[in-house]
């Protein structure tokens, strides 16, 4: 079950929902449904079309894990509508022949992906028409009367709750890419003329029986994949949502004058504008975990090296100079680690505690705790080196800490807790920076590629063994471009610092092979919603334009560990998660039971990898930049004054695939 509320999906539509039924007695009989792939369960699947979604990942988060025709990876919006409503939990594709009139009798959609009110729209692609929508409802009609006998078909058709949900389509298909109704209408015109074919509709539901009728206004389709993508800087086009917000404003119009009318009807105008931006704006809001629970090394340590007899230690100044208290706390970097932004953004606490701290306790590890280790990796003997806490030993940590929190959850709610929670591992630079390059030992015994194999084997076992122990929703985080690190540009003093490219590509070859295995173990390991959060080239999009993120020039950003508190201002930004992440499917991502639906957008016409892409080069709000300084040596990211500027912009990376929880 994804962890994308599920009321977000029925917010949008629901409370007005319920206000059409609030005002009778009798229970909502069926959910009828019109529109395009915001509601279509699968009736493009029967018609010769290409717009389907009869393929993975499409349905992935479905019962059954397959593709049903949904353009989601699990239900849609109509389908939570339905399961709220107590009729059913998902609503059948009238086309379908796995269904019959007996099953349609409670609900069922007309609706056909890439539609739109415009028949001129449905012909662009070969899909149904709304015209031939209506069609299939005559059909139902008469055999749901020969199901149910007259009397009670009638009740069923007058009593149900009819959603419509079209329009983007027309827009972003039609208006916008052909020169056909661009050139007969002026923008303003065809909105009216939209108007128009949606009042006679309405009409013709009403005539037919219905009562009962959600209209649906566009969502910000300045901000969908297709129209960013056409953007050269990627960014949501204003012009586009203002054109949604003005002919939603005709859409509520439109519902008034009805209302005055149709004697009886009762018609809602559901706005999803706002609901749908404030989902692209801030996704993460809407990732529900129970707590998050940290493995890996300097870049997530808290402070448990503060308690380990090892050199690899940051208790002193300038560490924590931006931390609340401007003290060191045991984290590498001058203020707060990445989780702990992340942990902010869920909704938790601004921090995440160290598991060896003895200032905490079980009570403040229920809401968050970090088991890592500045200086650990994947191998044994990375951690030997730096007498730090190997991963397996962080492991043993967090079997001890479930048995606290059984003691003081018990068993049932722990256990809870624990299924629920988000697991963060971010871990390998040290076994390649500090070991094999290093230490003339493993490099004996391995070629590098043999070397990253070994890692991966141990990845994959540690994977396993959280899984095991009852870890479901996990993030394998990347290597960074660790050619690019202090480290390794100090001491690559004949090529005037520069960064290593054999050390960055190791990174990148490392990063497939963890891509892989990560896509192997979704496979294998049954429920797991399992994530690879990259890193390298967002690294890479700091070092190669620091003054973007409060830095200076690079000469003075990147020189070395002398260089820890340049000079460059600015501020830097948060990064806001590209909505083109939130609505598309690719085999990198998971979006839990999604909202793509919702919004409108017919999600298989994107590449999966054009949004990681995208999605990397998006930079944000607020927040000075920071200095990290860490083991791996994650270096300077500026000095703005608060907070850790590059851990607060890593943190964007593995908030945008939160949302594959």
């Amino acid at each position: 079950m994804a962890l994308i509320d599920r009321s977000l999906a029925i917010c949008l539509l629901l409370f007005q929902l319920l206000l059409l039924s609030d005002e009778v007695d009798s229970k909502v009989p069926a959910i009828i449904v019109f529109g395009d792939s915001t509601v279509d369960a699968g009736n493009n699947n029967r018609i010769p079309t290409i717009v389907k979604s009869n393929f993975a990942p499409y349905g992935r988060d479905f019962d059954g894990g397959k593709p049903t025709g949904r353009f989601s990876n699990g239900r849609i919006a109509t389908d939570f509508i339905s399961e709220a409503f107590g009729i059913k939990q998902v609503v059948p594709a009238y086309l379908d022949p796995m269904y019959s009139i007996e099953d349609f009798a409670t609900g069922v959609t007309f609706a056909s992906a890439g539609t739109g009110l415009d028949n001129k729209t449905s012909d662009i692609l070969g899909v149904i028409p709304l015209w031939k929508e209506l069609e299939f409802f005559k059909d139902y009609k008469k055999k749901l009367a020969k199901l149910l006998g007259r009397t009670r078909a009638t009740e069923t058709i007058r009593e149900a709750v009819y959603i419509i949900s079209i329009g983007t389509n027309d827009f972003i298909e039609n208006y916008f890419l052909l020169p056909g109704r661009s050139s007969q209408f002026t923008v303003e015109e065809y909105e009216n003329f939209l108007s128009r074919i949606v009042e006679s509709f309405i009409i013709q539901l009403y005539r037919l029986g219905a009562r009962k009728i959600s209209l649906g206004g566009l969502p910000p389709i300045g901000c969908l994949p297709l129209v960013r993508t056409l953007s050269a800087e990627h960014a949501c086009l204003e012009e586009f949502n203002n054109l949604a917000i003005n002919f939603d404003k005709k859409g509520k119009q439109l519902v008034g004058k009805l209302r005055h009318e149709l004697h009886g009807i009762k018609l809602v105008f559901s706005n999803i504008y706002y609901a749908a931006l404030d989902v692209i704006e801030k996704p993460y809001l809407y990732v529900k975990f129970s707590t998050i629970i940290v493995f890996g090394d300097s870049i997530v340590d808290a402070g448990n090296n503060n308690r380990i007899q090892t050199f690899m230690k940051c208790n002193f100044e300038p560490y924590g100079q931006d931390f609340e208290g401007d003290k060191p706390t045991g984290r590498f970097c001058n203020g707060r680690l990445f989780t702990d932004f992340i942990s902010e953004a869920l909704g938790m606490k601004p921090w995440i505690p160290a598991y060896l701290d003895p200032e905490f306790g079980i009570e403040d590890f229920t809401a968050g705790v970090s088991f890592a280790s500045s200086g650990s990796g994947f191998d044994n003997f990375t951690s030997e080196l730096s007498s730090v806490i190997s991963l397996w030993e962080q492991l043993e940590y967090f079997k001890d800490y479930q048995k606290k929190l059984t003691s003081f959850q018990g068993m049932e709610k722990a256990t809870e807790i624990l299924h629920k929670a988000l697991y963060i591992v971010t871990i390998g630079t040290n076994d390649f920076l500090t070991n094999y390059f290093l230490v003339p030992a493993r490099s004996l015994q391995f070629s590098v590629n043999e070397y990253e194999a070994f890692l991966i084997g141990i990845a994959k076992k540690f994977v396993e063994e959280l899984y095991r122990l009852g870890a479901r929703k996990i993030s394998v985080g990347g290597l960074p471009g660790i050619g690019c690190l202090p480290i390794s540009r100090t001491s690559n003093v004949i090529f005037g610092r520069a960064c290593r490219e054999d050390f960055n590509k190791v990174a990148r070859d490392f990063n497939v092979k963890l891509q892989n295995l990560v896509a192997n173990l979704r496979e294998e390991l049954e429920g797991v919603r399992l994530v690879y959060s990259e890193l390298y080239n967002i690294f890479l999009q700091v070092i190669q334009n620091p003054y973007l993120y409060g830095g200076g020039s690079e000469e003075a950003r990147w020189r070395g560990w002398d260089q820890w508190d340049g000079s460059g201002g600015g501020s830097s930004r948060d990064v806001v998660t590209l909505v083109l992440v939130l609505l598309g499917f690719d085999s990198d991502t998971q979006l839990g039971e999604t909202v793509a639906a919702i919004i409108g957008f017919d999600t298989s016409r994107f590449s999966g990898r054009g949004r990681e892409r995208e999605r990397d080069k998006e930079i944000l709000r607020d927040g000075g930049a920071g200095v990290v300084v860490a083991s791996e040596a994650v270096m300077v990211a500026g000095n703005g004054g608060n907070d850790g500027g590059w851990s607060q912009w890593q943190s964007s990376s593995l908030k945008t695939n939160l949302i594959g929880f």
